[in-house]
């Protein structure tokens, strides 16, 4: 089993829980027993149950009576209704962005591209995967609007056993890195309609890739930006 940091109680779980999601070691309808989470984090039972009510929170546990917490399992509705709410509050963020952007949010943005590609260029997966989210979050923070970028979280968090195909196949990885920098370079030419086919272009790719690893299916909705 991997290695755990014991920090926070709750919040060490719930991250390593997450991270096992998103590099498949943790597939969709397996158990999380709190016995085991007890043990391997050091921390009382009643921890590891608070870190399994925020999971279900969240969105990416299902708790069952008398049956314990499992991953959750995304039927094809779900899913797409997931991307149909991610895609449409995402636009809906990108259209409040200032265009050209801000050079102080463009700085910040750059950095933390930077940050991704030196993480990229070690092959740190899950370093990478926690900076693309940051760089992400960044860009709906400059909506303005924190009740927004609030939900885009939650649809992001409830998408995470969807997007680990996209960083755990290296085409697809090199192609967000790619895009990634496109969007900042979009940003600063202040190309609004570009940036919102890239965004929407970046987020299909990882849904395309699962839809093929789970036999296919045919888009119910498509978002229209």
């Amino acid at each position: 089993m991997t290695e755990v940091k014991k920090n926070n109680d709750v919040t060490g779980i719930v991250d390593f829980v997450k991270q096992e999601i998103i590099f498949g070691r943790m597939r969709p309808r397996e158990r999380l027993i709190e016995e085991d989470l007890t043990e391997q984090f050091g921390v009382s039972r009643h921890a590891a149950r608070g870190a399994m009510v925020e999971l279900e929170r969240m969105g990416i546990v299902t708790r069952r009576p008398n049956k314990g917490a499992v991953v959750r399992d995304f039927s094809v509705d779900e899913v797409e209704q997931i991307y149909d709410v991610r895609g449409l509050l995402q636009a809906e963020a990108i259209s409040r962005i200032q265009m050209p952007a801000s050079e102080t949010f463009l700085s910040e943005l750059q950095y933390i591209h930077d940050q991704y590609c030196s993480a990229y260029d070690r092959q740190e997966l899950q370093e990478v995967c926690t900076i693309n989210t940051t760089f992400h979050h960044r860009v709906w923070m400059e909506s303005g609007n924190d009740l927004l970028v609030s939900l885009i979280d939650r649809v992001w968090t409830e998408s995470l056993g969807v997007r680990c195909y996209g960083i755990g196949d290296p085409s697809l990885l090199s192609i967000a890195r790619a895009e990634h920098e496109q969007m900042v370079d979009l940003l600063r030419d202040g190309a609004m309609d570009a940036f919102l086919e890239l965004s929407f272009q970046h987020m299909q790719a990882p849904l395309e890739a699962y839809k093929r690893a789970h036999g296919g299916w045919t888009a119910a909705r498509a978002v229209n930006f």
